[in-house]
């Protein structure tokens, strides 16, 4: 199994970032409120296309490894490969992720500090900024995590759900 592995920060603000809004005075992006705040893990499956996700309160390593024991009950008796970049929490530096992953007989490629792009969840994440994020008024955390997580699973349903992967060979087909 080949799994592409990212957190992305959201916060949950007014005018989401781009939106127009009717009221008089603009509220710039920096001087808003935040109505909340939370971390979303996503695992893009290369083979199959499916995006798998939680939500955490933090980055850490100590929530990369509680999402790392999501994976390997997903994927029980796989040989599992995850590809992530090289942020402070992942295995490549830090001792308690890398010591949980070799327990979880998890396997994992870090790709190149200048190479963000390579990781297709990047993909999903520019999708849900688009599509979510910078169209939202949402009142709290919660109606974002529901709108993420319904958008997440249409996309599950899709037939086009495939990312292409310029080094896999027709990895956007089914």
């Amino acid at each position: 199994m080949l799994l592409f592995f990212d957190v992305k920060p959201i916060a949950v603000k007014a005018y989401g970032g781009r939106r127009f809004s009717s009221a008089k005075r603009l509220v710039l992006e920096r001087y808003q409120k935040t109505r909340g705040f939370f971390y979303l893990f996503a695992l893009y499956d290369a083979t199959s296309g499916r995006v798998h996700w939680r939500y955490y309160h933090g980055k850490s390593s100590y929530y990369v490894c509680l999402f790392m024991q999501v994976v390997r009950r997903r994927y029980p008796s796989q040989t599992v490969w995850v590809v992530l970049d090289q942020d402070a929490a992942h295995p490549r530096k830090s001792h308690e992720t890398r010591r949980r992953m070799r327990e979880l007989k998890l396997h994992w490629i870090s790709l190149p500090k200048t190479s963000p792009d390579d990781n297709a969840v990047e993909t999903i994440f520019s999708d849900i900024q688009l599509m979510i994020l910078d169209n939202s008024d949402d009142p709290d955390e919660r109606a974002t995590r529901k709108r993420i997580s319904r958008h997440l699973s249409r996309r599950n349903r899709r037939q086009d759900r495939f990312i292409e992967i310029p080094y896999r060979r027709d990895s956007h087909k089914g």
